[in-house]
């Protein structure tokens, strides 16, 4: 449940700060026919025009909103498992500036928490074998078929975000323990 609670805040999170950004950038109608162009280049088998990529900043707050809001609820459980919230808005941070868990950031939010999620339900009996294989696929960008995931690469990207969760819940605590031992002397400079 913790690993799930971390993906799943760093989920709502990146969708977050996406939609942050996009509201500092004004778009225009040209601008927006130039990327659908290129979309269409680049993946023939979806359709985009050029309203796809127009935002009504008013809805795209509301989805700022709503993010942050379920970021919140996240930090909430994730806490209850044992990650603190200043650890998980370090995380989030830390991988979203690409320092750590870099397939965790590109794609890996999109699928993860789905694949976690299955592998809950099956630990737990709740389906089989198979349904979880078949839970366990990933989109391809280019052609936008399931194939079958790196199951691989999910466990060292798993391994990798406790890692870093423990990285940084270590560096916390140093600071704090250096800061709360840390003695003033007055004639004393540093």
């Amino acid at each position: 449940m913790r690993l799930f609670a971390v993906v799943k805040a760093y989920h709502h999170y990146t969708v977050m700060e996406l939609y942050r950004k996009s509201l500092q950038i004004e778009n225009s109608w040209k601008d927006a026919e130039h990327l659908s162009y290129w979309m269409n280049a680049l993946m023939p088998y979806r359709e985009c025009s050029p309203t796809d990529f127009l935002h009504d900043k008013d809805e795209t707050t509301d989805v700022v909103l709503d993010n942050y809001d379920a970021f919140k609820k996240w930090t909430k459980i994730a806490d209850a498992a044992g990650v603190s919230e200043k650890t998980l808005t370090a995380f989030c941070k830390n991988v979203d500036n690409l320092q750590s868990v870099f397939r965790l950031k590109a794609f890996g939010h999109i699928f993860y928490p789905d694949w976690l999620m299955a592998l809950f339900l099956y630990l737990n009996n709740a389906i089989s074998k198979a349904e979880l294989k078949k839970a366990f696929v990933e989109y391809s960008l280019f052609t936008g078929k399931p194939e079958p995931a790196d199951i691989a690469e999910f466990r060292k990207v798993v391994m990798e975000v406790e890692e870093v969760v423990s990285q940084i819940t270590n560096k916390q605590i140093n600071r704090d323990i250096k800061n709360k031992t840390k003695i003033p002397c007055p004639n004393i400079k540093t």
